[in-house]
């Protein structure tokens, strides 16, 4: 049975939970709100099925490309292209698949704003699926779900994190035609638990529920995105990335990562999936005319899977051939993990404490105390002072 002693090198990618025979085995969330798997010891029959299955364990591989090519593009619909965290080529390989009679599997926010994974098979819920959710999905008992549909001959595309990705395909055990990956450039996944406290003060704040959750906004464009919370009262949240304290905590400070984050093992290429998409950060220095502030997604091909999907998309966008080191230049977590936070302790033993906006202002306070101190050393170092 998998037993995990350290938090470090599971991703709960669902993998396990999934393959298990007897459904012995079920996810549990610690005190940072990041869910782990359990075994039932009495139902356990030893099988180890969801030791062979874990791609960590295993360090699962991939047979992908390991010189991909690279592309920078849009959607061609404004609309869509606008509504999108990048540049709308979801949208795009999602219509694919359902105007043939598929299955698009990916994230979307329940009621409460907790994300799992849904399957869809109608153009009108891609909405739903569209843009960045910045915490782990729940997988749920989606992997077991995509099996049926592949076995049954539907298409299905998944679009999920690296690791995701790769615990399905170590699920799946075999290689099948009609599915379809697709990844993206991953910082690593924050805590839902983390997610919910932020929104319980942001409504606090308001004194009204909220009614819709979008990550970079691009009320001020694409390259300053921000993030806008729609409340009941028709009321609007909307601060820039460099505001607003939950991607402050995130971006800047690394605070609430799964553990398995800040060393990922599938920062690398090949790549796990047919396609990897992203932000492509930076592209205007090299071309201005791939930047008008809109959005630019960059799309990577790892297979001949991932090409047969661009060639019937691109009529749709407008993309431009790029190079593998342009990419890096403006995504460093293409290949690398962030650090572990220097607060991140401080942060999870304090959560349930105080508020999340009061201990991330805490938290800011301490790190510039730092930061003066360093500052200092090093001036007195020029100085040779002591």
């Amino acid at each position: 049975m998998i037993e995990i002693v350290d938090k470090k090198i599971c991703t709960g990618c669902s993998a396990c939970v999934s393959i298990c025979p007897i459904s012995a085995i079920y996810f549990e969330s610690d005190y940072e709100g990041f869910v782990y798997p359990k075994t039932d010891k009495d139902k356990c029959i030893k099988c180890k099925k969801c030791i062979k299955v874990c791609p960590t364990y295993n360090e699962y591989k991939s047979n992908n490309n390991k010189n991909p090519d690279v592309y920078a593009g849009w959607n061609k619909n404004e609309e869509v292209r606008l509504n999108s965290t990048s540049g709308g080529v979801f949208t795009l390989l999602a219509q694919y698949i359902l105007n043939n009679n598929g299955y698009v599997v990916a994230a979307e926010y329940r009621e409460d704003f907790s994300v799992y994974h849904t399957i869809i098979s109608n153009l009108n819920d891609i909405k739903k699926q569209r843009q960045s959710k910045y915490l782990q999905s729940d997988i749920n008992d989606v992997f077991v779900k995509i099996k049926k549909l592949l076995n049954e001959e539907n298409l299905v595309l998944f679009c999920g994190t690296p690791c995701q990705n790769a615990g399905l395909k170590s699920y799946l055990g075999k290689e099948y035609e009609n599915l379809f990956l697709c990844d993206f450039i991953c910082r690593g996944v924050i805590s839902p638990k983390v997610f919910k406290k932020y929104l319980i003060d942001i409504e606090g704040q308001y004194g009204q529920k909220i009614k819709k959750v979008h990550f970079k906004h691009k009320l001020w464009g694409w390259n300053k995105f921000s993030t806008r919370i729609d409340l009941e009262n028709n009321q609007v949240y909307q601060k820039n990335r460099d505001e607003d304290l939950y991607m402050v905590g995130y971006l800047k400070y690394n605070l609430y990562l799964r553990p398995c984050c800040y060393n990922c093992k599938f920062k690398t290429l090949p790549r796990q999936a047919d396609l990897s998409l992203g932000d492509f950060w930076g592209i205007g220095e090299n071309n201005s005319k791939l930047d008008d502030n809109k959005g630019t997604s960059v799309i990577i091909v790892n297979s001949n899977k991932g090409n047969f999907l661009l060639e019937k998309i691109c009529d749709n966008m407008e993309i431009k051939q790029q190079r593998i080191e342009d990419v890096i230049k403006g995504n460093d977590c293409l290949f690398n993990s962030p650090e572990i936070g220097k607060f991140r302790s401080y942060f999870f033993d304090n959560l349930d404490k105080i508020s999340f906006t009061a201990l991330i202002e805490k938290i800011i306070l301490k790190q510039n105390k730092i930061s003066i101190r360093e500052c200092i050393k090093i001036i007195l170092k020029k100085f040779k002072l002591k």
